[in-house]
């Protein structure tokens, strides 16, 4: 399909609601974007395994960019079109740094399989860690020993308080990775600090998108809530963030209604109202 323009939207937060749903004028609007030829695309942290079993097969959509950029999947055919991860031995220098400085982490399994993980609990202090093992207990497996062989990988997970300085110190030891920061979509207070190859953000994989579907970057519109959609809205000429976001990106994005009163409507009459795309 030859798309006129592209909305990229997050989801955990900006469309959907936290233990809540989509509202029906959010998927009527979607649905009217199908007609008008502009490609709808969700740019997610969660894996497609996780996007699949929160909202299912039958989603509005056309593409999918999930676990932050690491890959994107073309929704209609489900083809793969895009993914990255973590080498071995990045892995195994990663996990013993994390080791050493008793960081409790989870390892992916390299896509498609980034829904099962590894996980080593070294400081049993974290709630949101421990819950996360259970509500995925089929797909998680621990590991005891540092010297264990982790192999390749999609990314790493740890999970901390709020103001404890984890993320930064995190981001320190990483330098030559893509360190992303998000709020815990379980308990909507612990930070999520991932670690990805420096190569992918929903930046990295919303530009392989557009250059793939030769679509300008002025006909494209993102929308978000949280510190890791930061990428996208610094690349996107049509930036909204939703007004339930925390305080600093409502200070630096152009700010429409919350998650739970269609956000999504407004930044996109708002978007049309400036192109005159339909």
């Amino acid at each position: 399909m030859d798309y006129k323009a592209m909305v990229i939207m997050d989801l955990d937060g900006t469309i959907l609601p936290r233990k809540g749903k989509i509202d029906e004028r959010d998927f009527e609007i979607l649905n009217m974007l199908k007609r008008e030829k502009i490609c709808r695309v969700v740019a997610t942290g969660r894996s497609v395994f996780s996007f699949n079993r929160a909202l299912g097969n039958g989603f509005p959509l056309d593409y999918l960019i999930f676990s932050s950029g690491a890959g994107i999947l073309n929704w209609k055919t489900k083809e793969l079109i895009y993914s990255q991860g973590l080498k071995s031995d990045e892995t195994q220098a990663i996990a013993k740094k994390l080791w050493l400085e008793k960081l409790s982490f989870a390892v992916h399994k390299p896509i498609p399989d980034n829904h099962k993980y590894l996980y080593a609990d070294l400081n049993n202090i974290m709630p949101d860690f421990h819950y996360r093992n259970e509500l995925y207990s089929e797909f998680a497996k621990p590991v005891e020993n540092p010297e264990a062989e982790l192999g390749e990988a999609c990314q790493f997970l740890i999970i901390s308080k709020k103001d404890t300085g984890i993320h930064d110190k995190v981001s320190g030891m990483f330098p030559g990775y893509h360190i992303v920061r998000s709020t815990s979509p379980l308990d909507g207070e612990s930070v999520w600090t991932e670690i990805f190859p420096s190569c992918v953000s929903k930046r990295t994989g919303s530009s392989f998108l557009i250059s793939k579907l030769d679509i300008p970057l002025s006909n494209v519109m993102a929308l978000g809530n949280d510190y890791n959609d930061i990428t996208l809205l610094d690349w996107a000429e049509n930036s909204f963030i939703v007004y339930n976001s925390p305080d600093e990106l409502c200070e630096k994005y152009e700010v429409v209604g919350d998650d739970e009163n269609t956000g999504l409507c407004e930044a996109i009459y708002r978007f049309n109202e400036r192109m005159d795309i339909w």
